[in-house]
């Protein structure tokens, strides 16, 4: 799914560029797609940063307005959750002292979401934003639920390995899940970034001269 290629998208940026940046919140160019229906705003390219910020944050006043409304309503919710991942991500270049709010509420609705039904990707969604907002246990905790329901599901692999990776510094572990990802889909149109990062790692994972 689109959103999900966005999300790995981030991560594996932040890391080719920093890989050692261990525990900093180091992130990677944000491509926002949601498009309220009330609005129609410019291309992407004619924003500068704040202005996409304060955009999506308006967005995200909107949506918060429609659950209040429709509370019931988990695709509502959802769409607010996810709208709050992104604008953490953006907020990185323009209010940082944002992010860690934002990801607590997106990780706050993924988990109203996970309550009425089971998405692996909300779930793998929840697990990178409690890792990008240094809830390292909560991350770990889910993203080993979704490896236990899905072993094989790429974006598990893929952004468990990058959190065991920075946040563990288990170059090895991380090692392990990139490769099983290769496996699992070896024409995913990520594989080219997996093997970066698992050159990365094992350079890492080297003793020093």
């Amino acid at each position: 799914m689109k959103r999900k290629t966005q999300r790995i998208a981030a991560i594996v940026i932040a890391v080719l560029v920093s890989f050692s940046m261990i525990g900093t919140a180091a992130f990677g160019y944000f491509y926002g797609n949601f498009t309220p229906s009330s609005a129609n705003p410019p291309s992407a390219p004619t924003l500068s940063a704040g202005e996409q910020f304060k955009l999506q944050k308006s967005q995200v006043q909107a949506l918060e307005a429609q659950v209040k409304a429709n509370p019931e309503d988990a695709a509502l919710q959802l769409n607010l959750a996810n709208a709050y991942f992104d604008l953490a991500i953006s907020a990185q270049g323009t209010a940082p002292e944002e992010i860690s709010t934002d990801f607590g509420k997106a990780i706050a609705g993924y988990q109203i979401v996970l309550k009425t039904k089971k998405d692996i990707e909300v779930l793998v969604d929840m697990a990178t934003a409690a890792f990008y907002a240094g809830q390292d246990d909560l991350a770990e905790k889910s993203f080993q639920q979704a490896l236990a329901e899905q072993p094989k599901f790429f974006n598990t692999l893929y952004n468990y390995g990058v959190f065991l990776a920075q946040a563990k510094k288990d170059n090895a572990g991380a090692i392990r899940l990139w490769q099983q990802a290769l496996a699992a889909e070896p024409s995913n149109p990520r594989a080219t970034d997996l093997k970066a990062l698992i050159q990365q790692a094992q350079q890492a994972a080297k003793p020093s001269p």
